[in-house]
This record gives C-alpha cells, structure tokens and sequence, in this order.
C-alpha cells in the first residue's frame, strides 16, 4: 500500500513537470515570436527610413543623365529637364527636339538605367527649328548638390523633394521644390550663376 502511494506520488510529481515544461515552451515561443516581430518591425522601418532621401541625394548626377539623353538622340537639343519621385524612386525626365521629332527619355536617378524612351512627329508649326528656340543652355551650369545648397536657406526645415531645369525670358532656370509637414517652398535659380530669381512659399 506504501508503496503504490509513493508510486502515484511519483507519477504525480513527473505530470506536473510536464506540465510546467510545457507552459515554459509556450511562454518561451511567445517571447521569440514576440522578438522576431519586433526586430521585423524595426528592420521594415529601417528600410524605408533609408528609401527616404532628398533629391540631392540621388546617385546619377544631372551631367551624367543629359549625356545619356545625348548619346541617345545624339542630334537634338533638350528643353527641359526634371527629377522627381515615381512610385517610391527618383527618375529623371528628359525631353528634347530635333527639326522633325520630340523624344522623351526618363532614366532611374539612382541606377541610371533607361526605364523609357519614346519619340513623337512634330506638328507642322513646331518643325524645322521651330521648338529649337526653347533649348537649354547646358554650358557651365551648376549641378544638382550645390543648387540645392544655394537654395535651401530659403526653406529652412524643409528637404527638397524636386528639382527641374527650364527657360523662362531667354535664361535658363533651376527651379527646386521643398517641403515638410504641408508646408512647401519654391526657389528659382539662374543655371548658370545660381543667383536666386524667386521664392515662393505656401503654407
């Protein structure tokens, strides 16, 4: 009789172990799920804290997409020129003519790969050098990084999300965008000189 008691006792103490493991496994389980979710949470965050960047920032300099553009449609003049955000990354677009067609190529701003390039007719009141006269003047024009630098005091707390190149009365123009928290500024600068032309703020 003793010892059928002692046996249970026995059984008893080994089903409570059991048990006790089991709930230590579980809660162990959790803590690592629990774990993993966060360092996911934190990875993803990481990511796309990376991802965000002003348009300075982007890798492919404007040099170096005007000659892409050039030795793409080698015998036409570009008339305008942007950097913008699409679909989560900076592209530069360019647009250019010759006597007979207007092209557009758009390039990844950080890989410089060609994403699009297309050509279309002229209409007869735009051929023969007509839209010639919109041309940039692309000598001695000052890069992307330092515009911005030139620029930026006139939108302090604000990271500059655009950029584009066009000519207005006969000078050509960089026009930077900033923003932050709705709020946004717009800077124009001579090309050639950086000499600010304009601010425009809206609130």
């Amino acid at each position: 009789m003793k010892s059928q008691f002692i046996l249970a006792a026995a059984l008893a103490s080994l089903m409570l172990a059991g048990c006790s493991s089991n709930n230590q496994s579980k809660s162990d389980q959790s803590s690592a799920s629990s774990s993993s979710a966060v360092s996911h949470s934190q990875s993803s965050s990481a990511s796309q804290s990376s991802a965000v960047s002003d348009v300075s920032q982007v890798k492919v300099s404007v040099a170096t997409a005007i000659k892409t553009y050039q030795q793409t449609y080698a015998n036409s003049q570009i008339t305008d020129l942007s950097v913008e955000r699409e679909l989560g990354k900076y592209q530069y677009e360019i647009e250019g003519v010759d006597n007979s067609r207007e092209h557009t190529l758009k390039l990844d701003a950080n890989s410089g790969k060609i994403l699009v390039k297309k050509s279309e007719r002229l209409d007869a009141d735009e051929a023969n050098g007509a839209e010639r006269q919109d041309a940039l003047d692309l000598n001695n024009m000052i890069g992307l990084s330092r515009v911005v630098k030139i620029a930026q005091p006139k939108a302090k707390g604000q990271a500059a999300t655009e950029a584009s190149i066009d000519k207005e009365s006969e000078q050509t123009i960089w026009e930077i965008q900033f923003g932050h928290q709705g709020q946004e500024t717009s800077v124009k600068l001579n090309a050639q000189t950086g000499r600010i032309l304009a601010v425009d703020t809206d609130d």
